[in-house]
């Protein structure tokens, strides 16, 4: 069966930077127009002052600190009330790498210590733009890098000269950049890496993402051909995640100073702050993740305000439950829900991640690597220009991720339903194998359980995973459960029978709660909201010892 391609074709240009594409004003912007604005610090940036900005330090990099082509520079650092390093600056300082032909490294400014060492030995930057609040940590951090490790030890000790702080910049006179170091006339900017950006880690340790400037120039060509009503001049957004992710990444430092958007930046999520700004901001989409979306859906703060702009909400980071998405569209029944970062579609099923998008082909494989019976969900395997360089310096992670030299292993299982919508399941790694093999019989989905098991008025939050049973020799379902009201308070026996027989009376026997209900006070998850499920087979395992 022949993989299945997408019906939409567009042109990605393999001969041109970061920054020559956002020299092309694609959507005709005023140079006078503000794109970006950091509500805490207030400080904001226009279209074109952006660009001026970037090519003065790149500049400074290039003339006053040496930046060679092809150099990494990292940036941590993320607003707050005693740091002058603006949201707007981290923006900047992205398109002053890429225009002196550097490279851009994002470290989450909350990672721990031990987690910035583990990203600096991955990375080897020649420089690093620290936020000076977090420069002890970073110290920190750069002294357990160099422990019993020569080679980086070196890299250290040469770092800590060539660590940058937001004001160095303001205290350079500056000229703009040569036209030399950006450009990529004549070159392959498929080979030119752009950015590295540490994956989730979710399991094991994060590995250094290679994305290529034809990666991100074609991500940007690939969203706005899908549609273009959906990447616009005239959007405005209010938006929380970390700049240090992808994400976050494309959304503000690609995206919206590509085509002139304007983007409300806040550091961080609180509920009554964010509708407040999407009303007062006249936002006209609002990017959620799950644990959002139900705020959104159930919370009365929202009815403090009014939304008359507000045109689709975009969820990621987790499949969104059919449940809270229902009650999503219920209370913003004029507003497009959809489940994906690029695709709105106001027909779309509630499961739905969207549509194929430009240039992209796909295939459903079982664990041997053949294809699925059509309908039938298998691992979701893509086949895209924007497909990563590979992890840096670990060929064998990189391999392991491919299937063959085009196609990228997601992880997820899932399949496309008769109508071409994508449908994801649940991620490989999570599916639950009750005496049987992946693609065979008996695989359960965690999220489908979660689902059944959120309907029950007395559950706030759930995470299903799996046990291993010596007396069935196989996995076995068990869930975590938040109550609404304190465990303390609840008579445990009782739920946590209503909850087995919940589930018992919706699906097959096979996937009952064999493992039984345990009650917890929260489930771990990451900023964004995706549940660390590694975490919870952890304390499964130990509760299972005890």
């Amino acid at each position: 069966m022949a993989p299945i391609v997408s019906d939409m074709k567009v042109h990605f240009r393999h001969d041109r930077s970061i920054t020559q594409m956002m020299l092309e004003n694609t959507t005709n912007v005023d140079p006078s127009k503000v794109i970006s604005e950091d509500i805490l610090t207030g400080k904001a940036t226009t279209y074109g002052n952006l660009r001026e900005e970037a090519f003065k330090a790149a500049w400074i990099f290039r003339h006053r600190l040496g930046l060679k082509i092809g150099e990494t520079v990292t940036i941590i650092g993320r607003s707050c009330v005693s740091s002058a390093f603006a949201q707007v600056d981290y923006i900047i300082a992205t398109h002053a790498i890429w225009a002196a032909g550097g490279i851009v490294s994002t470290i989450n400014h909350s990672s721990s210590a031990q987690e910035i060492a583990h990203a600096v030995k991955l990375i080897k930057p020649q420089f690093v733009i620290v936020d000076g609040i977090y420069h002890k940590k970073l110290c920190e951090a750069l002294t357990l890098a160099q422990t019993g490790d020569v080679t980086i030890s070196t890299m250290v000790s040469r770092l800590d000269g060539h660590l940058l702080f937001p004001s160095d910049f303001v205290t350079w006179d500056a000229k703009r950049v040569e036209p030399e170091a950006y450009v990529l006339d004549g070159q392959d900017a498929r080979t030119r890496c752009a950015a590295l950006v540490l994956s989730s880690g979710t399991t094991g340790l994060p590995k250094a993402v290679m994305l290529s400037h034809y990666n991100l120039t074609g991500i940007c060509e690939a969203l706005r051909g899908h549609n273009p009503e959906n990447w616009r001049e005239s959007m405005r957004e209010v938006f929380f995640p970390p700049l240090s992710h992808i994400y976050g990444l494309y959304v503000c430092a690609l995206m919206g100073p590509w085509l002139g958007y304007y983007v409300c930046m806040v550091p961080q999520f609180e509920l009554n702050t964010y509708c407040r700004l999407m009303s007062e901001k006249s936002a006209t989409l609002a990017r959620l993740v799950p644990p959002v979306a139900v705020m959104l859906a159930e919370n009365p703060i929202v009815d403090k305000y009014q939304y008359p702009n507000l045109e689709y909400f975009s969820c990621s980071a987790a499949p969104l439950k059919p449940a809270i998405a229902s009650r999503l569209r219920n209370r913003f029944p004029s507003v497009s829900l959809c489940q994906s970062s690029g695709v709105r579609d106001k027909d779309a099923p509630l499961v739905a991640a969207g549509t194929l998008l430009a240039n992209v082909k796909i295939q459903f494989l079982d664990e041997q690597g053949k294809e699925v019976p059509t309908g039938q969900p298998g691992e979701i395997v893509v086949s895209t220009p924007t497909i990563m360089l590979g992890y840096k310096d670990n060929e064998e992670g990189t391999r392991e991720s491919m299937h063959g030299p085009e196609w990228y292993k997601t992880g997820d299982l899932g399949y496309l339903d008769d109508k071409g919508y994508l449908i994801i399941v649940d991620r490989l790694k999570d599916v639950i194998k009750y005496k049987g093999y992946f693609i065979q019989a008996f695989q359960i989905s965690p999220t489908e359980l979660e689902e059944i098991i959120g309907r029950h008025p007395m559950v706030k939050d759930s995470g299903v995973t799996s046990i291993w049973d010596d007396v069935e020799g196989t996995e076995i379902p068990l869930a975590f459960v938040v109550p609404k009201t304190p465990i303390l308070s609840i008579n445990r026996e009782r739920l946590a029978k209503e909850i087995r027989n919940l589930v018992a009376g919706e699906v097959a026997g096979y996937k009952k709660l064999r493992g039984g209900v345990w009650f917890i006070d929260q489930l771990p998850r990451n900023p964004t909201g995706k549940m660390l499920r590694r975490e919870l087979r952890e304390k499964a395992a130990l509760k299972a010892h005890l």
